[in-house]
């Protein structure tokens, strides 16, 4: 609450400003004026919520300064310091509200309760505009969405409830209509109206334009404008580009689209549709932009997205593994569904899906593992769904097809090492010694990652994969009788016949003297 302390005495205005407690009295700020006409143009730049001024002061008198001064601001609070002779200036003050006075010499005290019930009229008269603001705001919004529909009944009752709108009701006023459509809102809905509304209210003011307003589910705010005898393609244009340089800080992602212009408010649900129509093209459109509707002929037949034989032809590619084509047909893909084809946005998504669904089935087949137990079909349908444009699917797409060919391009090179460990296995199963260490030496590569790759890719354990490949050459072995089975052991890298024998009777089910004896006499 501020104050601001007229008198053309220095000693009284500075004995005010000194002896009172104005905190106590919740009063935060406090000016000072020696006459009426420097009361005045203090008052312009402060802003005084109470105004405590002598009656009678050169230049301008007390009672001339205060009607001018409540003419701009009429909530203000009048305090007159009058001496017994100050009468007759007072009576010209009845026409003036919120006036209260206290005689010379000032007692303080009284002064401080007379503040103090100018204070409370301050504060109820904020209270009662806040109402009304909020009062004149609901029946604003209330029309605003009325507007939006078709008139049934008698619809100029509308403009009878609330005769403070400044509603034009001449039926060849020209309106149009605006959607701002936010995605994923990171505020919550009085956060953003709380930014949105001044701010929108400071580009129209700007134009010279006026409007009411609404919201719809959070997220989509209507503005119905008029201000203009018309409204041209430049002028929209201006306001597009104002408003996506307003909303620019608030880091949200949006679509603005204008309606059509019409005459009259009976017909501003045209302009509503028109903009909603072009609101669901946004799909086809990059975020953070503006657009303005256009009359389109209608088309006779929908883009017939399955002649695109895409799905097919992007399995035949991964297939393929000619990453090159892969790229040229997703652009291709994409720029068939651009404006003017005549698509929809749910062909769109159900295209996708079978990409997406293509590369994950390609990926299982050419490596015979699951592309990620996240990418289930429910889950592949998640992703596509809570796309908002066929920008953000392009670009998931080309992410699964450079996570595919990258899978595609590791899994290769894991195979090479795979490959390497399983030859020189083979060129050193006989060396009793032989170790993982060895192995891992061999393909420069930490024997912890050896073993771990070599499980993932084939399954077993590199322990596992030595000792079976060491008995299935025993077993070779073991079929000819010319060699002795003690041989044999050491042969296959075995130092201890007796370890042999018991690991070779675990897997195969059998001694290796039985497996002998088995297989000559099926021979």
């Amino acid at each position: 609450m501020k104050l601001l302390i007229v008198d053309d005495e220095k000693l009284t205005r500075e004995g005010l400003m000194h002896n009172i407690d104005w905190k106590s009295l919740g009063i935060d700020a406090v000016a000072l004026a020696d006459d009426g006409l420097h009361g005045y143009e203090t008052a312009q730049a402060f802003a005084p919520d109470i105004l405590l001024s002598d009656v009678r002061m050169p230049r301008m008198n007390g009672i001339e300064m205060a009607e001018k001064l409540q003419a701009l601001n009429p909530a203000l609070s009048i305090i007159f310091m009058s001496g017994y002779s100050d009468k007759e200036y007072l009576k010209a003050a009845i026409k003036l509200k919120a006036v209260s006075y206290v005689e010379k010499p000032i007692d303080l005290e009284e002064l401080s309760e007379t503040v103090l019930e100018a204070k409370a009229f301050v504060e109820a008269g904020r209270k009662a505009a806040s109402s009304k603001a909020l009062s004149l705001a609901r029946s604003r919004a209330s029309l605003a969405s009325k507007l939006a529909y078709a008139p049934k009944g008698d619809f100029s009752a509308l403009f009878s409830e609330e005769p403070e709108l400044g509603f034009p009701l001449d039926e060849t006023a020209p309106f149009f209509t605006f959607l701002i459509q936010f995605h994923h809102n990171t505020y919550n809905q009085d956060a953003l109206t709380a930014i949105m509304e001044p701010a929108v209210d400071q580009v129209l003011d700007s134009l010279h334009l006026k409007e009411i307003h609404s919201t719809r589910q959070g997220l989509l705010y209507f503005y119905h404008v008029w201000g203009f005898s018309d409204y041209t393609i430049n002028q929209k244009n201006t306001l597009g580009r104002m408003l996506v340089q307003l909303l620019s800080p608030l880091s949200l992602r949006y679509h603005i689209v204008f309606g059509k212009n019409v005459k009259g408010a009976l017909h501003i649900y045209e302009s509503y549709n028109s903009a909603v129509i072009e609101l669901q093209n946004s799909f086809f459109h990059q975020d953070n932009t503006y657009r303005i509707y256009e009359h389109r002929d209608t088309y006779d037949a929908f883009l017939d997205v399955s002649a695109l034989n895409a799905d097919s032809r992007l399995s035949e590619l991964l297939l393929r593994k000619d990453k090159k084509q892969v790229e040229h047909l997703l652009a291709e893909v994409f720029q068939a569904m651009m404006p003017p084809a005549n698509v929809l946005p749910n062909q769109v998504k159900d295209l996708y899906y079978k990409l997406f669904t293509t590369i994950r089935d390609n990926y299982e087949i050419i490596t015979r593992q699951s592309f990620s137990a996240k990418e289930s079909g429910d889950s592949l349908w998640g992703y596509v769904s809570e796309c908002e444009s066929i920008y953000e699917l392009q670009t998931l797409l080309k992410e699964k097809t450079e996570d595919f060919f990258s899978r595609i391009q590791n899994r290769s090179e894991n195979y090479s090492t795979v490959y390497l460990i399983k030859e020189f296995i083979a060129s050193h199963y006989q060396d009793e010694t032989l170790s993982i260490k060895d192995i891992s030496e061999h393909v420069f590569l930490s024997s912890s990652y050896i073993c771990t790759l070599f499980k993932n890719e084939t399954g077993q354990t590199l322990n596992q994969y030595l000792t079976d490949f060491r008995i299935d050459k025993a077993k070779k072995l073991l079929i000819d009788p010319r060699y002795k089975i003690t041989d044999i052991s050491a042969r296959v890298g075995y130092s201890d016949g007796n370890y042999f024998g018991k690991t070779f009777k675990k897997l195969v089910g059998m001694s290796p003297s039985e497996y002998r004896e088995q297989q000559l006499n099926l021979s």
